[in-house]
């Protein structure tokens, strides 16, 4: 049997892990292309994460600068996606911060070779029992399941904002 050249393999295969941490995440400023308001981010216990929304499904890992569990909110992530049909078959890198006193967060989009990154913004809520949440079911099934956090969301991100 010849020996394989690991220059050759055209695929890996990553173990996705359990959900330890949800977080539904309304837009109020978006990247052009991926114009969804909300979207279901779900933390996994071995660094990798799955988002989903009206437009995308797709894979990758993460760092958190702080432990992720549903007693302890990320503040700061760093999140590479693995390549997907949703990034043209590349990849992406995206970093979350989150100012937890008001449930709003920023992040920053950056696309290989693209010098600018994008700014994006908005509002984020942990999802209750998110670790028996079921990423099989699509994205329909899975709004539909989380409408109260969502509305509440909406609400927030349509709230006039209260000077300091």
């Amino acid at each position: 049997m010849p020996a394989v050249d690991p220059t050759t393999t055209r695929t890996i295969s990553v173990l996705l892990g359990q959900p330890v941490f949800v977080q539904a995440l309304r837009y109020t400023a978006m990247y052009g292309p991926k114009p969804f308001a909300e979207a279901l981010l779900v933390y996994r216990d071995n660094g990798t994460y799955t988002i989903l929304s009206p437009g995308e499904d797709h894979h990758g890992c993460y760092v958190s600068a702080t432990e992720v569990a549903v007693d302890a909110p990320p503040r700061h992530v760093a999140f590479m996606s693995l390549p997907s049909s949703d990034w043209d078959s590349n990849v992406a890198a995206h970093t979350l911060t989150f100012a937890a006193d008001m449930g709003a967060f920023t992040q920053e989009l950056r696309l290989p070779g693209e010098a600018v990154p994008r700014a994006q913004h908005g509002y984020a809520a942990p999802v209750l029992d998110g670790r028996q949440i079921d990423v099989t079911a699509g994205w329909t099934e899975l709004r539909r399941a989380h409408d109260g956090v969502f509305s509440a969301l909406a609400a927030r991100a349509t709230a006039p904002a209260i000077a300091g």
